[in-house]
């Protein structure tokens, strides 16, 4: 036996010398079936049909080189599959008399051979048939499901070499000078000098015992579909995306533009089995990898066998093509365009710094219309828990953004979201239970008779909805708001966003009460100074004409500079409201969930029972959810003039999100770690304000936190907020004239990042 250290022993031992007349004889005394044989194609093994009057097996005689442990693993990989997906169309094997699965021969030549028999496929083989127009989606459909079936077999022999191996490809240079065609020669030493590090480059990917050769020739077509799977010869322990550039390359062999071809495959594939960007980024690379191993192999061994001439090379001309089509396109152009068909090239892409990234935006995005934080914009590439990173490699603690309330990508939400974005993604007028449920679970955390929810896309939509609510019942024109509010950016809500104009632009049918900031003698303003301020509001709009509907009020007053009412002067707001004939609206877009460390929503911390309760983004940890709560009465008079409907707003996949956000917070108590932390911040805090200037003062509750800085400090909040910035921190600023320093991170918060934060603050400090 000449065999070359590496080389698979099957290719360099001779196919069994088995004729038609023995394998009969062997089929009937070890099997007892009587049946006529005829040759089938095989390139190292030799294969029978056998046809026993309505019954079709076919007798598969393995090369003497195959391990039999290697034998074994096929056979109990194809039990594995037909147990774990009994729809996937592979063959049974069947049974010798004696109950074995697997039989010796030994030839006329004294070589011993193991022998199985297994059900026929119905269909004609791939690469000798007509492919069908849709068989692309359908091949990329039965490679992935395979695999997956595959994921949870192991067995020992699956750590074997194969020379046909994608990976392994530059094993095969001693035969690029064996290419018949020399102008091909040197071309492909330089090609082969491309893969020697892919290898290593797929070790890092996940790997699993894969079929190996699910190609063209091992399928079976019938009636326009995949009817078989056959031929488990080259399983082996490779990477994933090894198994699936097998299985694309003998696709792209066939196809006079691949990418169209690839497309199909790819789409089907990740329905199953979504990719990591890492193995998308390797596609391109291991498929020309796959198509040089194939006119090597064919220069090896075409002169070695010439009666097998044909077969071993019917895959040069399909392969010249590929190779052709594909080898010009240098690796990153190769590997941009599969992540393109794939859909990763964005998040690949994005994690680079981009230093033109910043005039781009402002010529495409319309300038100052809508303004960066901070004088050098952060270019923002991922982010994790409590924690942001930059293209730049910096790393910020998140003491701003509300929005993921349970931290950025959270592993569940972002889990829930994907499978469910897989799975089914439609508007709202059709029945899902993601949409029930999370409307039940909203409703049972609220005051008796909030009963009835709808789901929008933003806070903004949420207020707008309950302001068209508010006047169909009312039949009044007039809202109030406080000094210093921001309630969305609709026409309507833009108009209650009083922090966003000067006091002469507001329109006449707003009317505004001052927002409860301490006295001089630092007391907090009652509850008949609450109900008086209503009332002087209200008369500023029966003087423009207007009456009361709505007041809208954000709880925790955080555009005012992050304020701390009493229960007294919120409940006087809302008791004044309604002695006057409007309704009362509890904003908790930035409030809620927990944010105050007592209760779910902030208002229940007052005793309140508004008429309208509104959610947004942070609800789906910024997924675009949000939700109005109000009484069925309110809904149904307005469904009487007037119907709500908005194409996407409360669709399966922000559902799940929502839904996923609400187990967090439950199964984490992280109302409870609001509170606690965030008392440990306003400790820490105090005694670091105070040496910024001793009338600076930490307020709020829970993790929603502001440091009113007087103008008398040797710091502005926003110079204290970009010296934060170069410290590792992100922050932002609110309040009159911005001078309060807005602290109003993730809810999942843990004492580590109190640690952090005070020691940037402190460092901060001039």
């Amino acid at each position: 036996m000449n065999l070359i250290t590496g080389q698979t022993a099957s290719l360099v031992e001779e196919p069994p010398a088995v004729d038609l007349a023995e394998a009969r004889d062997f089929l009937r005394t070890r099997y007892g079936i009587a049946a006529e044989l005829e040759s089938l194609r095989s390139e190292r093994d030799l294969n029978f049909l056998a046809t026993a009057d309505d019954r079709q097996f076919v007798v598969k005689v393995s090369n003497s080189g195959d391990d039999p442990a290697q034998i074994e693993m096929e056979s109990a990989a194809m039990r594995h599959v037909a147990e774990v997906d009994p729809d996937l169309p592979i063959p049974r094997i069947v049974d010798a008399v004696d109950g074995a699965r697997t039989v010796t021969l030994r030839a006329v030549d004294g070589r011993a051979h193991q022998v199985r028999v297994m059900t026929v496929m119905p269909g004609a083989v791939g690469d000798l048939t007509a492919l069908p127009d849709d068989f692309a989606a359908d091949f990329g459909a039965v490679c992935a499901r395979l695999t997956r079936a595959m994921q949870g077999f192991i067995h020992p022999a699956a750590d074997r070499r194969l020379d046909w191996d994608p990976r392994l490809v530059t094993g095969l240079r001693p035969y690029a000078q064996q290419l018949p065609d020399p102008s091909r020669r040197e071309p492909m030493e330089k090609l082969l000098d491309r893969f020697e590090g892919l290898a290593a480059a797929t070790r890092r990917l996940p790997a699993f015992v894969a079929h190996g050769d699910l190609t063209l020739s091992n399928v079976l077509i019938e009636a326009g579909r995949i009817s078989g799977v056959i031929d488990f010869g080259d399983m082996h322990h490779t990477a994933r995306v090894c198994d699936l550039a097998i299985s694309l390359t003998s696709l792209l062999r066939e196809s006079a533009d691949p990418w169209p071809a690839a497309g199909a495959f790819l789409d089907a594939y990740q329905r199953v089995l979504p990719l990591e960007p890492d193995e998308v980024g390797l596609i391109g690379e291991l498929v020309l990898a796959r198509l040089a191993a194939s006119v090597l192999m064919s220069a090896w061994r075409a002169p070695l066998y010439p009666d097998n001439e044909e077969y071993l090379t019917s895959l040069v001309a399909g392969s010249w093509h590929g190779l052709d089509l594909l080898a010009g396109l240098d690796p990153a152009e190769l590997a941009a365009r599969f992540h393109r068909l794939c859909g990763t090239s964005r998040v690949a892409s994005s994690q680079l710094p981009d230093p033109t990234i910043g005039d781009r935006r402002s010529a495409a995005m319309g300038g100052q219309l809508s303004p960066l934080f901070y004088r050098e914009p952060l270019q923002v590439v991922r982010a994790a828990g409590a924690w942001v990173h930059t293209a730049d490699g910096g790393r910020y603690l998140d003491a701003y953004n509300n929005v993921p309330v349970v931290g950025h990508a959270h592993p569940a939400v972002v889990q829930a979201i994907s499978r469910q974005a897989a799975t089914l993604n439609i508007n709202s007028r059709y029945l899902h239970p993601h949409a029930v449920e999370l409307a039940e679970r909203l409703t049972a955390t609220m005051p008796a008779g909030l009963d009835t929810c709808v789901f929008v896309n933003s806070g903004s939509e949420a207020n707008d909805l309950a302001w068209r609510m508010a006047r169909v019942v009312t039949g009044r024109s007039g809202v109030v708001v406080a000094d210093l509010a921001y309630h969305g950016v609709s026409e309507a809500t833009a108009a209650w966003s009083t922090n966003t104009y000067p006091p002469e632009q507001r329109p006449t049918h707003v009317a505004t009460f001052e927002a409860p900031r301490l006295d001089a003698d630092g007391q907090q303003p009652s509850g008949v100074e609450a109900s008086r301020r209503v009332r002087l509001a209200y008369d500023d709009l029966r003087r423009a004409g207007h009456d009361l509907t709505l007041l809208a009020v954000d709880s925790v007053f955080s555009s005012a500079g992050i304020l701390t009412p009493t229960g007294q002067f919120m409940r006087g707001l809302q008791d004044e409201t309604h002695a006057l004939g409007g309704l009362f609206l509890a904003d908790e877009v930035q409030a809620g969930f927990g944010r105050g460390g007592r209760n779910l929503w902030r208002f229940s911390d007052f005793g309140l029972t508004p008429d309208f309760v509104t959610l947004g983004k942070p609800m789906g940890n910024g997924h675009p959810i949000a939700a109005l709560i109000t009484r069925r009465e309110i809904a149904e008079q307005f469904a009487a003039v007037d119907e709500f409907f908005s194409t996407f707003a409360g669709n399966p996949v922000s559902c799940v999100a929502a839904l996923t956000v609400l187990d967090v917070i439950e199964q984490t108590g992280l109302v409870e770690r609001s509170g606690r932390i965030g008392s440990e911040l306003a400790v820490g805090l105090a005694p670091l304000a105070a040496k910024l200037h001793p009338a600076a003062r930490v307020r709020g509750q829970g993790l929603m936190t502001g440091v009113a800085v007087p103008a008398g400090a040797p710091l502005t909040a926003a110079e204290l907020a970009e010296r934060l910035r170069d410290q590792g921190v992100l922050v932002g600023t609110t309040g009159p004239g911005g001078s309060v320093l807005k602290i109003r991170p993730p809810l999942i918060w843990e004492r580590e990042h109190v640690e952090r934060f005070l020691a940037a603050f402190a460092a901060a400090l001039p």
